[in-house]
């Protein structure tokens, strides 16, 4: 009897410790809060799977799945399959893995129209013991393909003592949208199997992956992994240590510490911002140089930063940089670094903001390394150029006339001026109104006519004699005033002198010469036709008679 109850007993302690160890199997997919999905487990070794969660910029919260909402504008596409994928997100993409390096193709997608049509792209890793990957600076531009797809790929160079494990990847994601910074962080979690297993008090076991079997202790690192293995100047490897943290754990402590970060990398990451900006809120004027001075702050109020690399990046032609990049080795918690330079503004420079960003790489005092974007915009504005061309006004005028006073306006800048007056203030001359040309597009002119009635020098501003006794007649002078605005509205006047001489109107006498009526002689002509022609008559009868006397002779 006691023989059967120990078999069962042994038998029900093997089911079990089977079922336990089944659960402890890592599952596939993990979202940011460790829930498992509900993909195939793996099988195999060389497998990495990989979940994702995503946040906006700002708003501190994170998605579940793609992550897509209408707030944001990029996200992961977890729906396709594209080149470099065995399979979408959704169905379960493994990265694949060869000679110690992961490849990670991630396909980025907007739901609004990105500047230039491309975005940037990097990676930050987690400070901490035990992590799989060099640290190195992965950051480059992606452009949209014609599937309207970013497709970010890179190479991950993983160490060889590699534990197994679940570890996060921070992406961050950026463009510009009609002039702003869209910024998009994601939380990638890789499921490390391939690895060393942990035992149970923490340590790595005995063998490093692909040495066939052989004793590979946590002291014998290969020279790949002395020299940092093959990084990229500037970039340290991250703490190698394979030992955990001293105590007994069972095989379930150790899954769920894989999914929980221990205290040290709970430890926040130094964040570096821009304080100050002694441009901002000014505009640069076009044709001029001006020193910029900018402050960028450590946040943290406990942890230095070391090995700092800022570097300017701007796509504005219009902007030329003293300098563009600068190195500080080490920064302590709330101090300051003080960027300085000169910035020489073109003749021809566009009136639009110019994007500078300031690309920051850094490493924390236990040499895990993070890279951060601050972004200012530069304001450029063109000098205005305006003036009164081509003025005319008669040099005397006398008094009670009615004048014209002709001139141009012309816009020699290469800005537009808004509401353009003309107005006219003379003593003794009285405008009829301003003159309102509206506004001038840069490099046009506008001509202007305005009636002035011509006083006296005693009149006041409203036309009323001020006084007895003043002088009335003589020279008078004054200003034609342009006036216009800018875009922020502010009043430049320009002011030209007129001079002229008000003489006392002329009287014009009118002599009228008195004419004797003419009478009426027609009958005269009546006379003369009549006498006329009784003195033909007789003539013509004269020479008749003569005939024929003529004739009777012969």
């Amino acid at each position: 009897m006691k023989k059967g109850r120990n078999k069962r007993s042994l038998v029900r302690c093997l089911i079990l410790l089977s079922a336990l160890l089944f659960l402890a199997c890592p599952l596939g997919i993990y979202a940011q809060s460790g829930k498992m999905s509900d993909n195939t487990q793996p099988s195999a070794e060389n497998r990495i799977f990989l979940g994702f969660s995503r946040s906006s910029a700002g708003d501190g919260e994170d998605a579940e799945g793609d992550g897509q909402s209408a707030a944001n504008y990029i996200f992961i596409d977890s729906s396709r399959k594209y080149q470099g994928m065995d399979a979408p997100f959704a169905k379960g993409y493994e990265p694949s893995v060869s000679k110690n390096e992961m490849m990670l193709v991630i396909p980025f997608v907007s739901d609004t129209k990105l500047d230039k049509n491309r975005i940037t792209v990097g990676i930050d890793f987690e400070s901490g013991q035990g992590n799989p990957f060099y640290y190195k600076n992965y950051r480059k531009q992606v452009k949209q393909s014609g599937e309207g797809v970013f497709l970010y790929k890179c190479r991950l160079k993983l160490k060889k003592d590699r534990m197994n494990g679940q570890y996060p990847l921070h992406l961050w994601a950026e463009g510009m949208a009609e002039g702003s910074l869209i910024r998009q962080e994601f939380i990638i979690y890789v499921e490390i199997t391939d690895g060393m297993p942990k035992i149970a008090d923490g340590s790595a076991a005995s063998c490093a992956p692909g040495e066939d079997g052989k004793a590979g202790g946590r002291g014998n690192l290969s020279d790949e992994d002395l020299s940092g293995g093959g990084l990229s100047d500037g970039n340290l490897p991250g703490d190698e240590s394979l030992s955990g943290d001293g105590g007994p754990q069972t095989e379930d402590s150790e899954f769920a510490g894989s999914a929980t970060p221990s205290e040290e990398e709970k430890s926040s990451q130094p964040r570096l911002m821009i304080c100050q900006n002694s441009l901002q809120g000014n505009a640069l004027e076009a044709g001029t140089s001006t020193v910029w001075n900018v402050s960028v702050q450590n946040c943290s109020s406990h942890a230095s930063v070391e090995n700092i690399k800022i570097t300017l990046v701007s796509e504005s032609k219009d902007i030329i940089f003293e300098k563009n990049a600068w190195y500080f080795e080490k920064v302590l918690p709330k101090n300051t670094m003080e960027l300085s330079q000169n910035l020489t503004v073109a003749k021809k420079a566009s009136v639009e903001p110019a994007a500078v960003q300031f690309q920051i790489e850094y490493e924390d005092a236990k040499g895990g390394s993070y890279t951060t974007t601050e972004e200012v915009r530069l304001l450029v504005r063109q000098p205005q150029q305006a003036g009164i061309a081509n003025l005319s006004f008669p040099e005397q005028v006398y008094a009670t006339d009615t004048e014209f006073l002709n001139f141009q306006v012309q816009n020699t800048g290469l800005s537009t001026i808004y509401n353009v007056t003309v107005r006219l203030e003379a003593k003794g001359l009285f405008p009829q109104s301003e003159v309102f040309l509206g506004n001038m597009e840069g490099g046009s002119s506008a001509d202007g006519e305005q009636k002035v009635f011509v006083g006296t020098l005693n009149m006041d501003e409203e036309g009323n004699i001020s006084g007895e006794g003043g002088e009335k007649y003589g020279d008078t002078s004054g200003v034609v005033i342009l006036s216009y605005e800018n875009e922020q509205g502010d009043v430049t006047e320009q002011k030209l002198e007129l001079h002229t001489s008000i003489q006392q109107a002329e009287s014009v006498e009118l002599s009228i010469e008195e004419q004797k009526p003419k009478s009426n002689q027609w009958w005269i002509t009546i006379v003369f036709f009549v006498i006329s022609a009784l003195l033909l008559v007789i003539i013509w009868l004269y020479l008749r008679m003569k005939h024929y006397q003529g004739m009777g002779r012969t």
